[in-house]
Protein backbone atom coordinates (compact mmCIF):
# COMPACT_ATOMS: atom_id res chain seq x y z
CA UNK A 1 0.00 0.00 0.00
CA UNK A 2 1.36 3.44 -0.80
CA UNK A 3 1.97 6.15 1.52
CA UNK A 4 0.32 9.63 1.19
CA UNK A 5 4.06 11.16 0.30
CA UNK A 6 4.31 8.21 -2.27
CA UNK A 7 1.41 9.82 -3.96
CA UNK A 8 2.66 13.08 -4.09
CA UNK A 9 5.91 12.53 -5.42
CA UNK A 10 3.51 10.54 -8.06
CA UNK A 11 1.74 13.63 -9.02
CA UNK A 12 4.99 15.35 -9.05
CA UNK A 13 5.60 16.36 -12.95
CA UNK A 14 9.06 15.20 -13.97
CA UNK A 15 11.99 17.40 -15.08
CA UNK A 16 13.34 16.47 -17.94
CA UNK A 17 16.12 19.63 -18.50
CA UNK A 18 18.53 20.81 -15.91
CA UNK A 19 17.71 24.59 -14.47
CA UNK A 20 18.96 26.84 -16.09
CA UNK A 21 20.78 28.05 -12.97
CA UNK A 22 23.22 25.58 -13.27
CA UNK A 23 24.34 26.91 -16.81
CA UNK A 24 24.91 30.57 -15.53
CA UNK A 25 26.73 29.38 -12.32
CA UNK A 26 29.31 27.78 -14.80
CA UNK A 27 29.21 30.54 -17.25
CA UNK A 28 29.88 33.27 -13.75
CA UNK A 29 32.85 30.76 -13.00
CA UNK A 30 30.72 29.85 -9.69
CA UNK A 31 30.70 26.38 -10.19
CA UNK A 32 33.88 25.01 -12.14
CA UNK A 33 34.54 21.77 -13.37
CA UNK A 34 36.15 18.89 -10.61
CA UNK A 35 33.98 20.71 -7.61
CA UNK A 36 32.00 18.51 -5.53
CA UNK A 37 28.73 18.95 -5.56
CA UNK A 38 25.53 17.66 -4.18
CA UNK A 39 21.80 18.14 -5.32
CA UNK A 40 19.71 17.61 -2.20
CA UNK A 41 16.25 16.93 -3.15
CA UNK A 42 17.43 16.05 -6.78
CA UNK A 43 14.36 13.64 -7.59
CA UNK A 44 15.15 11.78 -10.90
CA UNK A 45 18.31 13.45 -10.89
CA UNK A 46 18.70 15.29 -14.32
CA UNK A 47 20.53 18.08 -12.91
CA UNK A 48 22.89 15.18 -11.61
CA UNK A 49 23.53 13.82 -15.17
CA UNK A 50 23.74 17.16 -16.39
CA UNK A 51 26.49 17.76 -14.28
CA UNK A 52 28.32 14.98 -14.24
CA UNK A 53 28.25 15.36 -18.85
CA UNK A 54 30.09 18.81 -17.97
CA UNK A 55 33.18 17.08 -15.29
CA UNK A 56 31.35 18.05 -12.30
CA UNK A 57 31.77 15.37 -9.28
CA UNK A 58 27.79 15.59 -8.80
CA UNK A 59 25.98 13.23 -6.29
CA UNK A 60 22.58 13.25 -5.77
CA UNK A 61 20.16 12.64 -2.64
CA UNK A 62 16.22 12.11 -2.71
CA UNK A 63 14.53 10.47 0.04
CA UNK A 64 11.99 9.10 -1.85
CA UNK A 65 13.54 5.29 -3.02
CA UNK A 66 12.45 4.96 -6.37
CA UNK A 67 14.29 7.76 -7.73
CA UNK A 68 17.33 5.93 -7.01
CA UNK A 69 19.22 8.64 -4.66
CA UNK A 70 18.07 7.67 -1.07
CA UNK A 71 21.34 6.65 0.14
CA UNK A 72 22.64 9.79 2.55
CA UNK A 73 25.44 11.63 1.35
CA UNK A 74 29.18 10.68 2.55
CA UNK A 75 31.37 13.75 3.17
CA UNK A 76 31.46 17.55 3.10
CA UNK A 77 30.58 19.04 -0.35
CA UNK A 78 31.70 22.32 -2.67
CA UNK A 79 28.12 23.38 -3.38
CA UNK A 80 24.87 21.81 -2.04
CA UNK A 81 21.59 22.55 -4.12
CA UNK A 82 18.17 22.69 -3.52
CA UNK A 83 16.58 23.17 -6.57
CA UNK A 84 12.97 23.70 -6.70
CA UNK A 85 12.60 21.96 -3.40
CA UNK A 86 11.35 24.71 -1.73
CA UNK A 87 8.06 23.99 -3.52
CA UNK A 88 7.59 20.78 -2.30
CA UNK A 89 7.43 21.50 1.40
CA UNK A 90 4.63 23.36 2.25
CA UNK A 91 5.11 24.77 5.47
CA UNK A 92 8.18 27.18 6.91
CA UNK A 93 9.81 24.87 9.83
CA UNK A 94 10.03 22.16 7.59
CA UNK A 95 11.87 24.22 5.39
CA UNK A 96 14.14 25.96 7.85
CA UNK A 97 15.00 22.33 8.48
CA UNK A 98 15.46 21.06 5.48
CA UNK A 99 17.90 23.89 4.65
CA UNK A 100 19.70 23.43 8.03
CA UNK A 101 20.28 19.86 7.02
CA UNK A 102 21.63 20.35 3.93
CA UNK A 103 23.79 23.00 5.24
CA UNK A 104 25.76 20.31 7.36
CA UNK A 105 26.87 19.01 3.89
CA UNK A 106 28.47 21.99 2.67
CA UNK A 107 31.85 22.35 3.48
CA UNK A 108 33.68 25.19 5.10
CA UNK A 109 34.26 27.90 2.19
CA UNK A 110 31.33 25.91 0.12
CA UNK A 111 27.36 27.30 -0.53
CA UNK A 112 24.24 26.08 -0.12
CA UNK A 113 22.53 27.25 -3.33
CA UNK A 114 18.70 27.93 -3.58
CA UNK A 115 17.02 28.41 -6.48
CA UNK A 116 13.47 29.01 -5.94
CA UNK A 117 10.51 30.61 -8.78
CA UNK A 118 7.91 30.72 -6.20
CA UNK A 119 9.86 32.37 -3.12
CA UNK A 120 7.46 35.34 -3.03
CA UNK A 121 4.47 33.63 -2.71
CA UNK A 122 5.71 31.78 0.48
CA UNK A 123 6.93 34.99 1.50
CA UNK A 124 3.47 36.44 1.55
CA UNK A 125 1.68 33.58 2.94
CA UNK A 126 4.38 33.92 5.66
CA UNK A 127 3.63 37.56 6.02
CA UNK A 128 -0.05 37.14 5.71
CA UNK A 129 0.13 38.56 2.32
CA UNK A 130 2.95 41.93 3.27
CA UNK A 131 5.50 41.87 0.67
CA UNK A 132 8.34 40.84 2.13
CA UNK A 133 12.26 41.21 -0.20
CA UNK A 134 14.08 38.53 -0.85
CA UNK A 135 16.99 39.09 1.89
CA UNK A 136 14.30 39.73 4.32
CA UNK A 137 12.95 36.01 3.63
CA UNK A 138 15.75 34.04 2.86
CA UNK A 139 17.95 35.58 5.98
CA UNK A 140 15.20 34.38 8.07
CA UNK A 141 14.97 31.25 6.24
CA UNK A 142 18.51 30.43 6.89
CA UNK A 143 19.08 31.72 10.47
CA UNK A 144 19.61 28.41 11.78
CA UNK A 145 22.64 27.35 9.57
CA UNK A 146 24.33 30.49 10.82
CA UNK A 147 25.62 31.00 7.28
CA UNK A 148 28.45 33.15 7.22
CA UNK A 149 27.84 35.46 4.19
CA UNK A 150 24.26 35.21 2.21
CA UNK A 151 24.67 36.18 -1.67
CA UNK A 152 22.14 37.23 -4.33
CA UNK A 153 23.60 36.70 -8.12
CA UNK A 154 22.14 38.05 -10.77
CA UNK A 155 21.29 34.80 -12.87
CA UNK A 156 18.91 36.73 -15.66
CA UNK A 157 17.74 33.22 -15.36
CA UNK A 158 14.98 31.66 -18.40
CA UNK A 159 12.88 29.97 -15.42
CA UNK A 160 12.41 33.59 -13.46
CA UNK A 161 13.83 31.65 -10.57
CA UNK A 162 16.38 33.75 -7.74
CA UNK A 163 19.03 32.51 -6.24
CA UNK A 164 20.72 32.46 -3.00
CA UNK A 165 24.13 31.85 -1.91
CA UNK A 166 24.69 30.92 1.60
CA UNK A 167 28.49 30.69 2.51
CA UNK A 168 29.95 28.35 5.39
CA UNK A 169 32.34 30.10 7.42
CA UNK A 170 35.60 27.99 9.11
CA UNK A 171 38.26 28.22 6.30
CA UNK A 172 41.71 28.35 6.73
CA UNK A 173 43.49 32.19 7.33
CA UNK A 174 46.92 32.60 7.24
CA UNK A 175 48.73 31.72 10.34
CA UNK A 176 52.34 33.49 9.53
CA UNK A 177 52.88 37.18 8.78
CA UNK A 178 52.59 38.15 5.19
CA UNK A 179 54.79 40.57 3.53
CA UNK A 180 53.86 42.16 0.10
CA UNK A 181 57.01 42.85 -2.02
CA UNK A 182 56.92 44.93 -4.91
CA UNK A 183 60.51 46.65 -5.00
CA UNK A 184 63.57 44.95 -6.87
CA UNK A 185 65.73 45.35 -4.05
CA UNK A 186 63.44 44.27 -1.77
CA UNK A 187 62.66 40.74 -3.86
CA UNK A 188 66.85 40.43 -4.07
CA UNK A 189 66.58 40.70 -0.05
CA UNK A 190 64.13 37.58 0.36
CA UNK A 191 65.69 35.73 -2.40
CA UNK A 192 68.93 35.92 -1.13
CA UNK A 193 67.52 35.25 2.70
CA UNK A 194 65.31 32.10 1.12
CA UNK A 195 68.54 30.83 -0.48
CA UNK A 196 69.56 29.88 2.95
CA UNK A 197 66.33 27.81 3.91
CA UNK A 198 66.50 23.79 3.09
CA UNK A 199 63.46 24.07 1.76
CA UNK A 200 60.89 26.76 0.44
CA UNK A 201 57.08 26.74 -0.22
CA UNK A 202 56.25 28.19 -3.70
CA UNK A 203 52.93 29.00 -5.57
CA UNK A 204 52.24 31.21 -8.06
CA UNK A 205 49.07 33.17 -9.76
CA UNK A 206 47.80 33.91 -13.09
CA UNK A 207 46.14 35.26 -15.62
CA UNK A 208 43.05 33.12 -16.72
CA UNK A 209 43.21 33.15 -20.67
CA UNK A 210 45.81 31.79 -22.91
CA UNK A 211 48.69 32.98 -22.98
CA UNK A 212 49.02 33.06 -19.42
CA UNK A 213 50.87 35.89 -17.45
CA UNK A 214 52.63 35.49 -14.39
CA UNK A 215 51.33 37.58 -11.70
CA UNK A 216 52.07 36.86 -8.41
CA UNK A 217 55.05 34.56 -6.59
CA UNK A 218 54.34 33.46 -3.52
CA UNK A 219 57.38 32.05 -1.38
CA UNK A 220 57.18 30.40 2.13
CA UNK A 221 59.29 28.86 5.07
CA UNK A 222 57.86 28.30 8.38
CA UNK A 223 57.63 31.31 9.78
CA UNK A 224 56.30 33.65 7.03
CA UNK A 225 55.16 34.18 3.14
CA UNK A 226 56.04 36.80 0.70
CA UNK A 227 53.78 37.76 -2.16
CA UNK A 228 56.27 39.22 -4.99
CA UNK A 229 54.44 41.06 -7.42
CA UNK A 230 55.66 39.96 -10.80
CA UNK A 231 53.88 42.69 -13.21
CA UNK A 232 56.42 45.25 -11.17
CA UNK A 233 59.14 43.72 -11.78
CA UNK A 234 62.03 44.74 -14.50
CA UNK A 235 63.05 41.17 -14.58
CA UNK A 236 63.24 38.37 -11.96
CA UNK A 237 66.93 37.64 -11.46
CA UNK A 238 66.55 36.83 -8.32
CA UNK A 239 63.52 34.84 -8.04
CA UNK A 240 66.13 32.99 -11.05
CA UNK A 241 68.92 32.79 -8.38
CA UNK A 242 67.00 31.06 -5.79
CA UNK A 243 65.05 28.51 -8.43
CA UNK A 244 68.24 27.00 -9.86
CA UNK A 245 70.01 26.61 -6.91
CA UNK A 246 69.84 22.80 -6.14
CA UNK A 247 70.57 22.70 -2.40
CA UNK A 248 66.98 24.64 -1.79
CA UNK A 249 64.11 22.26 -2.02
CA UNK A 250 61.35 23.79 -3.91
CA UNK A 251 57.67 22.49 -2.56
CA UNK A 252 55.12 22.70 -5.13
CA UNK A 253 51.89 21.52 -5.70
CA UNK A 254 51.49 20.37 -9.53
CA UNK A 255 54.71 21.43 -10.19
CA UNK A 256 54.47 21.31 -13.86
CA UNK A 257 52.18 24.10 -13.62
CA UNK A 258 55.04 26.63 -12.20
CA UNK A 259 57.62 24.86 -14.39
CA UNK A 260 55.60 26.27 -17.23
CA UNK A 261 55.18 30.13 -15.55
CA UNK A 262 58.94 30.08 -15.18
CA UNK A 263 60.09 28.80 -18.04
CA UNK A 264 58.14 31.53 -19.33
CA UNK A 265 60.64 33.77 -17.80
CA UNK A 266 63.84 31.78 -18.88
CA UNK A 267 63.98 30.29 -15.45
CA UNK A 268 64.43 26.13 -14.25
CA UNK A 269 63.14 25.02 -11.49
CA UNK A 270 65.51 22.74 -9.61
CA UNK A 271 65.22 20.28 -6.50
CA UNK A 272 61.32 19.95 -6.56
CA UNK A 273 59.70 18.60 -4.03
CA UNK A 274 56.31 18.20 -5.55
CA UNK A 275 53.35 16.99 -3.02
CA UNK A 276 50.89 16.04 -5.82
CA UNK A 277 52.92 12.95 -6.89
CA UNK A 278 53.11 12.41 -2.55
CA UNK A 279 49.72 12.41 -2.26
CA UNK A 280 48.65 10.31 -5.27
CA UNK A 281 51.40 7.78 -3.67
CA UNK A 282 50.03 7.92 0.31
CA UNK A 283 47.02 7.36 -1.33
CA UNK A 284 46.70 5.57 -4.68
CA UNK A 285 42.30 5.20 -4.12
CA UNK A 286 41.19 8.32 -2.98
CA UNK A 287 38.12 9.18 -3.23
CA UNK A 288 36.88 11.31 -6.47
CA UNK A 289 40.66 11.89 -7.54
CA UNK A 290 40.54 13.73 -4.22
CA UNK A 291 44.53 15.31 -5.36
CA UNK A 292 43.61 18.85 -5.60
CA UNK A 293 45.85 21.02 -3.13
CA UNK A 294 42.34 21.91 -0.63
CA UNK A 295 41.45 18.14 -0.67
CA UNK A 296 45.06 17.10 0.38
CA UNK A 297 45.04 19.72 2.77
CA UNK A 298 41.60 18.48 3.88
CA UNK A 299 43.14 14.98 4.38
CA UNK A 300 46.37 15.75 5.42
CA UNK A 301 46.12 18.62 8.12
CA UNK A 302 42.25 19.33 8.77
CA UNK A 303 42.16 22.41 7.24
CA UNK A 304 39.79 23.54 4.89
CA UNK A 305 40.99 26.27 1.90
CA UNK A 306 38.56 28.55 0.41
CA UNK A 307 39.65 28.40 -3.67
CA UNK A 308 36.88 30.73 -4.58
CA UNK A 309 39.32 33.31 -5.76
CA UNK A 310 41.25 30.93 -7.75
CA UNK A 311 39.75 32.94 -11.02
CA UNK A 312 39.64 36.08 -9.67
CA UNK A 313 41.94 39.17 -11.87
CA UNK A 314 45.13 38.67 -10.22
CA UNK A 315 46.02 41.69 -12.20
CA UNK A 316 44.52 44.37 -9.92
CA UNK A 317 46.26 46.37 -8.00
CA UNK A 318 46.43 46.78 -4.92
CA UNK A 319 45.31 42.86 -4.43
CA UNK A 320 42.87 42.85 -1.96
CA UNK A 321 42.95 41.89 1.60
CA UNK A 322 41.52 38.36 0.48
CA UNK A 323 43.04 37.93 -2.71
CA UNK A 324 46.42 38.51 -0.30
CA UNK A 325 45.22 35.83 2.21
CA UNK A 326 44.69 33.61 -0.98
CA UNK A 327 47.70 33.52 -2.07
CA UNK A 328 49.38 33.32 0.82
CA UNK A 329 48.13 30.05 1.86
CA UNK A 330 48.84 28.04 -0.81
CA UNK A 331 52.53 28.81 -0.23
CA UNK A 332 51.87 28.82 3.56
CA UNK A 333 50.47 25.25 3.48
CA UNK A 334 52.82 23.15 1.14
CA UNK A 335 55.72 24.11 4.08
CA UNK A 336 52.88 21.84 6.45
CA UNK A 337 52.48 19.14 3.82
CA UNK A 338 56.01 18.56 3.35
CA UNK A 339 56.24 17.86 7.01
CA UNK A 340 53.65 15.48 6.81
CA UNK A 341 54.90 13.83 3.69
CA UNK A 342 58.58 14.35 4.63
CA UNK A 343 58.46 13.74 8.46
CA UNK A 344 61.66 14.74 10.05
CA UNK A 345 64.12 11.95 11.29
CA UNK A 346 63.58 10.93 15.23
CA UNK A 347 66.88 12.00 16.91
CA UNK A 348 69.25 9.14 17.42
CA UNK A 349 69.94 7.36 20.85
CA UNK A 350 73.09 9.01 21.74
CA UNK A 351 73.12 7.25 25.54
CA UNK A 352 73.77 3.86 24.55
CA UNK A 353 75.37 3.03 27.65
CA UNK A 354 73.24 5.01 30.23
Amino acid sequence: MSSPVDNRRAQVKTRTEAAPVLQRMIEQRLLEPGQRVLCFGCGRGVDVGWLKVRKVKAHGYDPYPPYGYSDLPEGKFDQVFLIYLLSRLKERETRAATLARAFEYVRPGGHLVISSRHWRKFAQEEGNGAAVNARTFFEGLLAPCGPEEILFPDMDSDDGAICVMARRGGVYQPRNPVRWIDTHDAMREVCALLEREPCVGLDVETTLDEPRVLCTIQLANAEQTWIIDALAMPDLLPVKALMENDKVEKIIHNAAFEEQMMATHQIKIKSIFDTLPASRKKHPRAADGGHKLGEVCERELGIYLDKSLQTSDWTLRPLSEQQLAYAAIDAEVLVDLYRVFCPPKEPENLDLFG
